[in-house]
């Protein structure tokens, strides 16, 4: 069970709703704790916002952070600038992140508490979409960063992220390069733990990896999906292949 920390000023409201959240959403995943650098009594709008959603809002309260400084966390996540300036307290976690939330509480009625705990929720979807997948990933940023830069690589990777699989022929007919550059670029991929292949008769496939993180395939999602236009031309010349050889096997998941 890995253990998450969120940190602000006053854990009197943004704190809490992402505790109580990240338990709800999270259920047995987490064990969550909030605190505050100057702990205050929490607003009791954070106790309406959460019972209007049916969450549970039970065992909240104020916990000051040098109280758990010396307990050990994988994630501390603070929620505003002045508690980011604090992550020194919790050196020894395994990741510090910090989401800058706009504090609710010297605003009127119930809005900017629910306006709070829907960006929360928002962000605490993605961070559990993200860090379900075991951490001990084929690669890191920088070498998923240094494949993407080069721009042919980047087009091989936005082809198959639309497609289930391509063979070496059609790579290089739709992106209009030799056979031996586009073997040398899918070799770097496939060496890197990108890309995977799958022999049928006589035709070798090349589709992303099964073994991909979910950070990993949602960076090329977003990539394809941000810029839509990026494959245009190769998207264009993959549809007039004639008698194109397609793969038996169905898009890895």
């Amino acid at each position: 069970m890995k253990r998450i920390l969120f940190l602000c000023t006053g854990n009197s409201a943004r704190s809490q709703l992402a505790e109580a959240l990240m338990r709800h959403l999270g259920g047995e995943q987490y064990a969550v704790f909030s605190a505050g650098m100057k702990p205050e009594t929490v607003d009791p709008r954070v106790y309406e916002v959460l019972a209007e959603r049916g969450i549970n809002s039970e065992n909240l309260h104020s916990l000051s952070a040098a109280d758990l400084q010396d307990q050990h966390f994988d994630f501390v996540i603070t929620l505003c600038d002045k508690a980011s300036n604090e992550c020194a307290l919790f050196a020894d976690s395994d990741a510090l992140l910090h989401w800058d939330f706009l504090d609710p509480k010297p605003q009127a009625g119930l809005k900017p508490f629910r306006d709070t705990l829907a960006g929360l929720e928002q962000r605490i979807a993605l961070f559990m979409m993200l860090n379900g997948d075991a951490q001990d990933s084929i690669m890191g940023p920088v070498e998923l960063f240094k494949i993407m830069s080069d721009p042919l690589r980047l087009r091989i990777l936005m082809l198959l992220e639309d497609e289930p699989a391509l063979t070496v022929g059609d790579l290089v007919e739709v992106l209009g390069e030799s056979q031996p550059k586009v073997s040398r670029h899918l070799a770097l991929l496939r060496d890197g733990g990108v890309l995977e292949t799958q022999r049928e008769g006589l035709w070798i496939f090349y589709r992303l990896s099964s073994q991909l993180p979910c950070w990993v395939r949602h960076t090329l999602a977003t990539v394809r999906n941000g810029q839509p236009g990026i494959i245009n031309q190769e998207k264009i010349a993959l549809s007039q292949l004639a008698e194109r050889k397609k793969p038996g096997f169905s898009h890895a998941s």
